[in-house]
């Protein structure tokens, strides 16, 4: 009786370890340095340089705390990522620009990349993930 009650706990033991390599892993963004509490943050994960900027899985949330705002990105295949973040602060879903297409709004990617004359590349964004990670990004 013993030996059986050891044999399944080493079996259930042994699930929950190949269940957590599974490739499923978190991901947690904490946005800093926002300026206002004024409409909403737009982060979204990308999973390829095909995709970037273009097609990507979005998280809107609003801006309760300037010092930070934390957003999590669950069940995500081991590879490699890059994360945008918009400030939009006038709720219009969409990055506002100035003359000759300056941001007004802030913003920012992951590695705190930035571009030099539009937005950061993939290659400078990216990041890879197999674990649970944690990154920062500073809008500006």
């Amino acid at each position: 009786m013993k030996k059986s009650i050891l044999t399944c706990l080493g079996i259930v033991a042994a699930t929950l370890t190949m269940l957590a390599a599974d490739g499923k892993n978190d991901l947690t963004v904490v946005i800093k340095n926002m300026k206002s509490t004024e409409g909403t943050l737009r982060v979204t994960l990308f999973d390829s340089e095909s995709n970037w900027l273009t097609n990507g899985d979005i998280q809107v949330v609003s801006i309760d705390n300037l010092e930070a705002v934390t957003v999590t990105f669950t069940g995500l295949a081991d590879g490699t990522y890059g994360v945008a973040v918009i400030h939009d602060e006038n709720g219009n879903e969409d990055m506002d620009t100035g003359t000759f297409g300056i941001p007004t709004e802030a913003y920012g990617f992951s590695n705190d990349a930035r571009g030099m004359f539009g937005p950061a590349e993939f290659e400078d964004s990216k990041f890879d993930l197999k674990g649970n990670k944690k990154i920062e990004i500073n809008v500006k």
